[in-house]
């Protein structure tokens, strides 16, 4: 930017060169004060000692992480003017919310938009910017959190510049969402409707062990489906934990939400659901066609 050339051909009042920033005057003062005001976004080990020496800062507690728009003001002013150890923390901050393996997925941390302190953001805004920044690692886990919404919020026509997608990735998202809804429909159906393991057998009233096509049974079966499925319409819930089926009660164990469904019933249910977000999580790149 302060290239001898590029001097010699910018605009010169007064006989000296004036150098234009494309950053906003927002983003440039966070730049400056990050720099030069020592716990302003990232706690100093040292202060005593290294007062103004970026190398030795880290991150605050992960309920410290700054707001979104300063975090995606330092995300891109870091790239732009090398700032590399700064940015690295930036991008730990990323790997944590949105993990590159199940592993992180299935972590205790928090996830998504979440992270961030004040308002969380839309996640259409943090895939535009991941993105833009071509953070190739969190794309699959940020267009899983934009699309987990449904149609509406991926198509809102009431979200500022920021969180409007550009028709690429509006087509990258629906089509994801599409693949993940009718993943998640059609192994629901064949946990609830599917054969039974005969080596389990139930003698609890109408469970669907028992007595598959009795017309009680169909209509507890509709239920379970709704429980298991309702609450991700029009989106998709097919990364999170498996629904639940009891429910804790102040003295005495845990009372079931259907209980006339035999506890084998349900623990093929969980451990189905368990076995269908590993299957989700290896294909995301795939659905949202970040392959190649």
């Amino acid at each position: 930017m302060l290239a001898r050339a590029n001097l010699a051909t910018a605009e010169s009042p007064n006989g000296y060169p004036r150098i234009t920033s494309s950053e906003t005057a927002t983003d440039f003062a966070t730049l400056l004060k990050m720099i030069y005001l020592p716990g302003y976004i990232i706690l100093p080990l040292c202060r005593c000692f290294f007062p103004l020496t970026i190398s030795v800062y880290r991150f605050p507690e992960r309920n410290k992480v700054p707001d979104f728009n300063t975090f995606s003001s330092l995300l891109r002013t870091t790239a732009k003017y090398e700032l590399p150890t700064v940015r690295s923390q930036l991008l730990e901050v990323v790997r944590d919310a949105y993990p590159e393996t199940f592993e992180g997925l299935t972590s205790s941390k928090p996830l998504g938009e979440c992270i961030f302190s004040g308002p969380a953001p839309h996640p259409n805004e943090v895939l535009n910017l991941f993105v833009q920044q071509k953070l190739a690692s969190a794309l699959p886990m940020a267009y899983y959190m934009a699309a987990r919404r449904g149609l509406d919020s991926l198509m809102d026509r009431s979200l500022p510049q920021s969180a409007t997608l550009s028709p690429e990735i509006l087509h990258s998202a629906i089509g994801g969402l599409m693949t993940l809804r009718e993943m998640e429909r059609d192994e629901t159906n064949r946990l609830v409707f599917g054969p039974k393991d005969p080596t389990h057998p139930c003698f609890a009233s109408f469970c669907p062990s028992l007595a598959p096509t009795c017309p009680r049974t169909f209509e507890i079966y509709q239920k379970v489906f709704d429980h298991v499925l309702g609450s991700s319409q029009p989106g998709t819930n097919i990364l999170v934990q498996a629904p639940e089926f009891y429910e804790d009660r102040e003295n005495g164990p845990p009372f079931p939400v259907f209980p006339k469904i035999c506890d084998e019933f349900m623990n093929r249910l969980e451990r189905g659901h368990a076995d269908l977000r590993k299957k989700a999580w290896t294909m995301l790149p795939d659905v949202f066609g970040l392959r190649g």
